[in-house]
């Protein structure tokens, strides 16, 4: 699919698969570094992604994905996205998609529970020596 010159391609990726690709007029990516407005001819650029949403819109209207972490790339009216997790979504429902990819995704939680276990475990094992 070639991109006219006033749209931009996008394709959005997970491990899964293809989760969304189009002709779009703008995106706002959800950037680590923070919100980014992505217009057609903008400079070339690559960012990393953080849990948000991601939000597209063509011919006014709007296309909200859930993504987890990731990249976008943009290379003259091609773009990006890879990430981890996506989810479809609609403005009512956005909150609720964020919260559930930073809970499915935090792994801090899950180390954390997971030291705590290790360190009973060594502190068991040491009793047991003296």
């Amino acid at each position: 699919m070639e991109a006219k010159e006033n749209k931009i391609e996008i394709t959005v990726v997970t491990p899964e698969g293809k989760v969304f690709e189009g002709e779009v007029d703008f995106i706002s990516v959800p950037a680590k570094s923070g919100s980014m407005g992505i217009l057609p001819r903008h400079v070339p650029i690559i960012a990393q992604l953080k849990t948000g949403i991601l939000k597209l819109v063509s011919e006014g209207k709007p296309v909200y994905i859930g993504v987890c972490r990731g990249y976008f790339e943009l290379l003259d009216s091609k773009a990006y996205v890879l990430t981890e997790r996506a989810i479809l979504t609609n403005p009512d429902n956005k909150d609720a998609v964020v919260a559930e990819l930073k809970k499915k995704h935090d792994i801090t939680h899950d180390i954390t529970e997971e030291t705590k276990k290790v360190v009973k475990a060594i502190a068991g094992l040491k009793t047991l020596r003296h």
